[in-house]
């Protein structure tokens, strides 16, 4: 007669001397140690984390990206005073910007212009110094 015993038991893996199965006690180990461990380099981070100092974001020096917006914005701003200026329709002129030093290069149908042009250039908020390369157009 079948009683259905063998659908409840499990025979039990081997055991050494008499203890729990090897297995079983290296997890239990694990998962003992595990929390406590976890604990400690929690704690260990956050004490490093304590100990590093407090960072300030520091301005841009210049002579790097945010002077080289500054220069591009003056050299526009130079080239719209100059263009709109119709004393100066005939100028023929490049505008480049170093360190807010402006320089002005071309030419122009009378040392008056040029000398026009200057003074628009100096007035141009930002701006430092004004170089001047124009020349007067010679037939």
């Amino acid at each position: 007669m079948h009683l259905g015993l063998d659908w409840y038991w499990v025979p039990e893996p081997t055991r050494i001397m008499g203890s729990r199965p090897l297995v079983r006690v290296k997890e239990t180990f694990m998962k003992s140690l595990s929390i406590p461990v976890m604990f400690v380099a929690a704690m260990a981070v956050g004490a490093a984390f304590a100990q590093l100092p407090e960072v300030h974001p520091q301005p841009a020096p210049k002579g790097t990206v945010a002077q080289a917006v500054d220069d591009a914005a003056i050299t526009s701003k130079v080239k719209d005073a100059i263009t709109s200026d119709p004393a100066l329709k005939d100028m023929e002129f490049t505008v480049e910007t170093t360190d807010a030093v402006v320089t002005l290069n071309g030419t122009a149908g009378a040392s008056d212009q040029i000398a026009r042009a200057l003074a628009i250039a100096r007035a141009v908020d930002g701006v430092k110094a004004v170089t001047n390369i124009l020349a007067v157009k010679t037939s």
